[in-house]
């Protein structure tokens, strides 16, 4: 093939002072100004749109050229391919060769077509180095588009063309390899993926039609989301904000609490949902973390269930309801659904404010109760206002509590849980109860009055066995006062109250006061350092100078005379060894001096732990 220049090809002229090439009007465009569009397409239509816009624009330049090519009849197709990195070339796109070339045609039908070679200095790639830097992946979408466009002219097949590898990666140079498409196989598919791109304008079309729905979705919902709020800004509850959304979406609405008991429901029977429930509990979509709008499905039915947030935690689940055979509209029900979960959690926030303030409110008029500030007619009048009557009996409770494992990040935490807990726990049970906090324990009243025959080592068992629950890895004790009847003698209760928590533990998390037997009537601020002499003269030295080996003696001795001198059951509480067992009451009868099986021994020995306990509680918890 002889050496061709420019005009060989293109019959460049000027006419009017304007340039023709081959008949056609023609601009000269420089390089830079190809980059400056590549940078701005990028920016505004994205790469992925910019890789179908210049395939095609390099395809319609290849298929012109190669219709020129075609008209000269006396060059074979080997020949007329070889003319296109020429022409690539000589329009100053690359520099273009051929390497590797396959063609054979049997029965004017083509059997194999492969050409593979090699593109130097690529303008595309040298413009994306410029403007983007050394990227991942291939980006001569032109010279690509070009090869296939004018292949595909000559063959009157589609073939396409692919960079194996490209200067805009940091390669040496471009390598590209054309076939058939047909043998491309599922690599073809970027090749459809360009063909098959709508127009510009027609996407344009579409994207308004689905910006057109989507802002009457949008009104919808945005209807439905202000009519929600009107009833929440005219106070009215959770059944008439149900009522509004029902008649809005025609389908059954359910909100429940954390423990997915039911607070609301609207479109349905409270017997109709308990039958939902029960199959949605068996199926496996229950055990599912539900932290977004989620679809589940049971028998019969589907569910739209998305989470309630407040404060950051998750205080209950809002659900429409699908028989079967009707399909959530997801876009639309689950923004519905969402704006529902954010009404409920403003309706939430704003009981959890009126219960807060009027627990405070409680909690400060205890305060008062203990310190004797008012007279007995004044506490009875100020308990009218909080619906509570005070003038029956009542006990005093003190419940403690602290991790287990040491957290301070976690303490202030602890406090505000416990008081929520017990709070909620009351309130469940519909019993006014004051509380008040301290540092690390809450003071509670409880009046007999409300009890309804239930003990109240009962109901504080159950509060215990709940805030386990609640608040893990916690331990919680309790003392319950003796039974009073007149509200001036609290703070004497509270005493009392405190006095009998130094007792409990983990196995016996309750304390009465009644159990402290004679220690509860003895030791009071009158007689503390007679109390105090006893425990010196019956423990000796294991009463001075505490320090964790003393402290750990003292439990071993404690439990083990609660427990009768039974070593078994000593030794599984304290986890030790029947022989560890024995090694520490060894110590101990060394330090005591005295037989720990006498039983009047034992008696003064418990005695004086107990009072031990009580009246140097502070002192032990530090060096424990």
């Amino acid at each position: 093939m002889k050496a061709l220049t420019l005009n060989d090809l293109l019959h460049i002229r000027q006419e009017n002072d304007l340039l023709f090439a081959n008949k056609e009007r023609s601009v000269l465009v420089s390089t830079s100004a190809f980059g400056a569009m590549q940078r701005d397409l990028i920016e505004n239509i994205g790469i992925n749109r910019m890789k179908t816009f210049f395939f095609k624009y390099g395809f319609h330049l290849g298929e012109e050229d190669a219709q020129e090519v075609q008209k000269i009849d006396s060059l074979s197709m080997l020949e007329k391919f070889g003319y296109g990195p020429i022409i690539h070339a000589l329009k100053g796109h690359t520099k273009s060769r051929i390497t590797e070339k396959e063609f054979e045609v049997e029965n004017n039908q083509i059997k194999s077509f492969r050409l593979k070679g090699i593109w130097e200095n690529s303008f595309e790639a040298e413009q994306h180095i410029q403007n983007f830097g050394i990227t991942i992946g291939t980006v001569c979408y032109t010279l690509t588009g070009y090869a296939t466009g004018y292949v595909t002219a000559l063959l009157g097949e589609e073939v396409f063309f692919k960079e194996l590898q490209c200067e805009g990666e940091g390669a040496p140079c471009c390598i590209w390899e054309g076939r058939l498409v047909s043998e491309w196989k599922e690599e073809a598919e970027e090749f459809f993926s360009y063909s098959k791109e709508l127009p510009i304008i027609k996407e344009l079309e579409l994207t308004n039609e689905n910006l057109l729905v989507e802002k009457n979705n949008l009104a919808l919902v945005s209807r439905t989301y202000n009519e929600m709020t009107n009833e929440l800004i005219k106070g009215n509850n959770i059944d008439s904000i149900l009522e509004k959304l029902n008649k809005q979406t025609n389908l059954p609405i359910v909100v429940e609490d954390i423990r997915q008991h039911v607070l609301a429901y609207k479109g349905i029977s409270r017997d109709d949902y308990e039958l939902i429930r029960k199959r949605f509990n068996h199926s496996e979509d229950k055990s599912r973390n539900i932290s977004k709008v989620t679809v589940l499905s049971f028998e019969n039915g589907t569910r739209l269930i998305t989470p309630i947030y407040l404060l950051g935690k998750i205080v209950g689940y809002c659900s429409f309801l699908y028989e079967s055979g009707r399909i959530p509209n997801n876009e639309i029900d689950s923004m519905i659904i969402d704006r529902l979960a954010s009404i409920c959690a403003l309706l939430f926030l704003k009981e959890k404010a009126e219960i807060d303030s009027l627990e405070q409110v409680k909690g400060h008029f205890l305060e008062e109760i203990i310190t004797g500030k008012y007279s007995q007619q004044e506490i009875l009048r100020k308990a009218d206002f909080i619906q509570l009557d005070l003038s029956g009996p009542y006990h005093m409770i003190v419940l403690t509590y602290k991790f287990m494992k040491k957290c301070e990040e976690k303490e202030f935490t602890l406090h505000k849980n416990t008081f929520e807990a017990v709070s909620t726990f009351f309130r469940n049970k519909s019993l006014n109860v004051l509380i008040g906090q301290q540092a690390d324990s809450l003071v509670l009243l409880i009046t007999e009055k409300q009890l309804n025959q239930q003990t109240i080592e009962d109901i504080l068992l159950s509060l215990v066995s709940n805030l386990k629950k609640e608040i893990k890895n916690s331990l919680f004790l309790a003392g319950i006062s003796s039974q009073n009847s007149k509200i001036v003698d609290a703070g004497v209760a509270i005493d009392e109250a405190r006095s009998a928590v130094r007792l409990s533990s983990r196995d016996k998390p309750i304390t009465s006061f009644s159990e402290l037997g004679i220690l509860g009537v003895l030791i009071n601020d009158q007689n503390e350092n007679a109390i105090r002499k006893m425990i010196r003269e019956t423990l000796g030295v294991l009463s001075e100078n505490f320090d964790s080996n003393k402290i750990e003696l003292i439990d071993t001795l404690y439990h083990f005379l609660l427990y009768g001198g039974n070593l078994e059951q000593t030794a599984e509480y304290l986890a030790l060894s029947k022989s560890g067992l024995r090694y520490r009451l060894a110590k101990i009868t060394n330090f005591l001096g005295c037989d720990l099986r006498d039983p009047q021994r034992q008696f003064q020995l418990l005695l004086a732990l107990k009072a031990l306990k009580i009246v140097d509680h502070d002192r032990l918890k530090k060096n424990k």
